[in-house]
């Protein structure tokens, strides 16, 4: 019996040593130096640091993580020796479901792990783009009821036309360098019924074939009209000073659409035709390229509407004196 509850005792010894060694190795790991890299804010930083966890690492390379910002380990599950680390700032997104579209700010990588972090539930429904997606500034999120009516057609990207200034060339002269050659994409629709009448909103685009940019040179001169906007430079004929208000589609018509039959979107305005005839392109400093499409009673004279996507936004536009560059056809 002695011999029994000396063996017990020897036993729990050398269980109890086993665990206290274990557990020195274990902590000696878990605080052992790990370098680390940090991609954030457009620059790359690489660091030793004994930090357990991602956020702590994150501190000591100095980065200051908000509310709606996200990150993600790129080459393995967890932070470890070798871990790269990209920090993904939160960006304006929209999600629309049930007939409206909500602004959101939201740091994540894919369509999934944004709706995640926002807490909104998406389950038995359908989501454009995909939840595997990733999450780009300015985009929006659809979801859509699994009976909501879905098409798909294929059609064609325009290619841009980049142009190069080019002193050598006379005034307004143009030179082709290489040839733009259009895309293709395939393009998800919900069918919308405003009345008796059915649309297409578009949900999803997906490039098959990009388009390729055609480069063209231009001769330049004090006296050629060339506006410089996100698409590269643009011709126009002339520029008008208009007053610009903004509109939603609940105070359209009542019936969702222009005065010429179209769904409108963020890119048409309302004009008086007398002035400036329906399908007029034209370029608005801080809304961007747009086409007459529309009209209302009070737009009159040097008077134009611009349509938005969100109450919010027109709110935020208001009413100010723009210029209004009328673009070459």
């Amino acid at each position: 019996m002695l011999n029994n509850k000396k063996f017990q005792h020897s036993y729990r010894m050398i269980v109890a040593v086993l665990l206290v060694l274990s557990s020195v190795n274990f902590l000696g790991f878990a605080v052992a130096p790990k370098n680390i890299t940090v991609v954030a804010d457009g620059q790359t930083t690489t660091i030793s640091t004994r930090a357990l966890t991602t956020k702590g690492a994150l501190e000591e390379a100095g980065i200051v993580l908000g509310q709606s910002d996200g990150y993600d380990i790129l080459n393995s599950s967890r932070l470890e020796d070798g871990s790269r680390i990209e920090v993904i700032r939160a960006m304006p997104i929209k999600v629309w479901r049930n007939g409206r579209a909500t602004d959101y700010s939201i740091g994540r990588k894919t369509v999934k792990e944004a709706l995640d972090a926002m807490g909104i539930s998406y389950g038995g429904n359908k989501v454009y783009p995909a939840l595997s997606s990733p999450v780009t500034p300015g985009m929006t999120i659809n979801i859509l009821g699994q009976d909501s009516e879905v098409q798909t057609a294929v059609k064609e990207i325009p290619y841009a036309v980049k142009l190069k200034n080019n002193d050598n060339l006379p005034r307004g002269r143009r030179n082709v360098i290489s040839p733009g050659k259009n895309g293709q994409a395939k393009v998800t629709y919900k069918v919308v019924n405003v009345g008796s009448r059915q649309f297409n909103r578009e949900v999803c685009q997906e490039v098959i074939t990009p388009a390729v940019a055609e480069i063209v040179e231009v001769g330049t001169g004090a006296n050629v009209n060339m506006l410089e906007t996100s698409r590269g430079f643009v011709r126009y004929k002339n520029v008008r000073q208009m007053e610009a208000t903004a509109y939603t589609l609940a105070e359209g018509n009542g019936d969702g659409v222009t005065s010429i039959g179209i769904v409108p979107y963020h890119g048409i305005i309302a004009v008086d035709p007398s002035e400036i005839p329906y399908g007029t392109k034209v370029y608005i400093p801080g809304y961007g390229f747009a086409m007459a499409g529309d009209c209302g009673g009070a737009i009159r004279g040097n008077r134009i509407d611009l349509f938005m996507d969100s109450y919010n936004d027109a709110i935020q536009w208001g009413r100010r004196t723009v210029d209004m560059y009328i673009l070459e056809q």
